[in-house]
């Protein structure tokens, strides 16, 4: 009975440790899944924002260069007979072109590739890109000489004589940071997200690789130094900025987890692109996780410690009851044995009685023959045995 109630106590002490592992172990790994869930999902949701606000950052690029052509067909069009008439009218044709539409350089190319401005004439063509003898439409290029800040040069072809040589080429001059500034490009929400342009070479616009994190002057180069997520490749990036294509890479760079969606601009061989850092997200989530799991867990401690007081509980009454069984019991014997004692005095105190009852029987009836016979004997027959009671001596 006893090794049966210490195996009963056992198994419960033991389905209770086990229902406490079960629960904080659970606890964890439904944290933990939670946690990879929501990192995936935060991927989904940041592909989904990059994509969208890399589409619309690349409309207000698009749209901004439309309107800077719009500014020289606008200046064009303001031009007169007046102003090709001798250097004095260009040039302050010129200026006043640059004051009105605020820009750093308003020029003219000949046939000869000699640059008219307002500040007077230069022969540093080769400084530009664009063909100022074929160029068919308006066009978009950069210009860095040496350690100069970049420009960004919008031409458009143009067909007008000045001094007896034809006028090819029309451009503006407008400063990077000034251009980078009116499409707002940088970081934005707190160092996660950061927006660029770069060139299909793989060059930074704004002289900022991966929002400053990379030591390479080059995206591709940072790219191909940078570990990969399954499902994406370095060639295939490469190839869609060649082509100016549209598409998306994830990577870790340095240990921080990183997204960059990218799209060609209109009119250009530039890719804008957006970055967004999962590592910023994820490190404002993980306290979340974090506290979720801790709670759970602490929740399952607490569950974990109500079973075991229940099952301290029972198994303390079940002792008690066990024990007022056990006397129960003792008592019912102890009872039993009394009864039986009692049982037997009584059945000899019964024995005795009939027996004294018997032999006062026979005393009167042999008192009652005496008076009428010489001599009374008893015999028993079964014990072959007989007993005088009254005798004579003859």
């Amino acid at each position: 009975m006893n090794s049966r109630k210490k195996a009963v106590s056992l198994v419960v002490f033991f389905a209770g440790v086990l229902v406490m592992i079960i629960l904080v172990f659970g606890t964890v790994w439904i944290g933990q899944n939670g946690k990879k869930d929501t990192e995936s999902a935060v991927r989904s949701v940041s592909l989904l924002y990059l994509n969208e606000l890399t589409e619309r950052r690349e409309q207000v690029v698009a749209d901004n260069l439309k309107d800077k052509i719009k500014v020289i067909e606008t200046a064009l069009e303001l031009m007169t007979a007046d102003d090709l008439s001798d250097m004095q009218h260009l040039q302050a044709y010129q200026a006043k072109m640059k004051r009105l539409f605020k820009l750093e350089k308003f020029a003219f190319v000949n046939a000869d590739g000699l640059i008219y401005t307002s500040l007077g004439t230069f022969g540093d063509i080769d400084q530009y890109h664009f063909d100022y003898l074929s160029l068919a439409g308006p066009e978009i290029s950069i210009k860095q000489s040496g350690n100069a800040e970049k420009k960004v040069i919008i031409a458009v072809p143009v067909n007008m004589v000045f001094a007896e040589k034809k006028l090819t080429v029309c451009f503006m001059e407008i400063d990077m940071k000034e251009m980078l500034k009116s499409v707002s490009m940088g970081t934005q929400d707190n160092g996660a997200t950061f927006c660029n342009l770069y060139t299909a070479e793989g060059f930074a616009l704004s002289n900022t690789v991966l929002g400053g994190l990379a030591v390479e002057d080059n995206l591709l180069k940072a790219i191909q130094n940078a570990e990969l997520d399954p499902g994406y490749s370095h060639e295939s990036m490469r190839s869609d900025f060649k082509e100016g294509k549209s598409g998306e890479i994830s990577f870790s760079y340095s240990g921080i987890r990183e997204t960059l969606s990218y799209t060609p601009v209109e009119g250009t061989n530039w890719l804008l692109t957006y970055l967004i850092r999962e590592s910023v997200i994820s490190d404002s989530i993980s306290p979340i996780s974090k506290g979720i799991i801790r709670r759970g867990v602490l929740h399952s401690i607490l569950m974990v410690a109500v079973l075991l007081g229940i099952f301290a509980f029972i198994i303390r009454q079940n002792k008690k009851t066990a024990k007022l069984v056990m006397e129960k019991e003792t008592a019912d014997a102890e009872n039993r044995v009394k009864q039986e004692e009692m049982g037997r005095r009584i059945a000899l105190q019964e024995k005795l009685l009939a027996r004294e009852k018997k032999q006062e029987e026979q005393n009167r009836l042999i008192t009652a023959l005496a008076s009428d016979y010489r001599s009374v004997y008893y015999l028993d027959l079964d014990r072959d045995e007989g007993v005088c009671y009254q005798a004579h001596d003859d």
